[in-house]
């Protein structure tokens, strides 16, 4: 079903969501390892600042994260600017905690919002401290047919 990366991606979230349901690590201590896995990239690729230095922060954090971290495919997330401050991400990529929660039957938005926004919250603040990432938890997938999230500069 999966071609061989995103196959490693899905078996890794499983072993890392395993260990948080059979209460070996607790979930904010999940969530705290991939913080520290994206403010490490983000150390290492500081230079990407430069690559988006023409952008408004948040259109930068938008593709900083989503297209150089996390690897999506442009066609696959649609930006849509909500005001000057704030704009509107849906989400189609294949992501590997989505899958990971199906196959372990756990709830997806659970996972999102104790693991996954966090760790995206804390890159944005590397990106610029004022930028803040959220969800429309109520537009997610497997029930909806894109992930509707957010990213702002307050």
């Amino acid at each position: 079903m999966f071609v061989r990366p995103n196959r490693k991606a899905v078996n890794e979230k499983i072993k890392q969501l395993n260990l948080v349901v059979k209460k070996e690590l607790a979930i904010n201590e999940s969530a705290s390892f991939i913080s520290e896995r994206r403010l490490n990239w983000f150390k290492e690729n500081k230079g990407i600042l430069k690559k988006y230095h023409n952008l408004p922060p948040e259109e930068k954090a938008y593709r900083i994260i989503f297209f150089d971290h996390m690897k999506i495919n442009p066609r696959y997330s649609k930006m849509i600017r909500v005001n000057k401050n704030k704009i509107k991400i849906e989400s189609s990529n294949f992501c590997p905690y989505l899958e990971a929660c199906k196959e372990l039957k756990l709830d997806v938005k659970m996972i999102c919002k104790k693991i996954g926004e966090p760790s995206i919250n804390k890159l944005c603040e590397m990106i610029n401290r004022r930028l803040k990432f959220s969800r429309n938890y109520k537009k997610l997938r497997p029930f909806h047919t894109f992930c509707e999230e957010y990213i702002e500069i307050k």
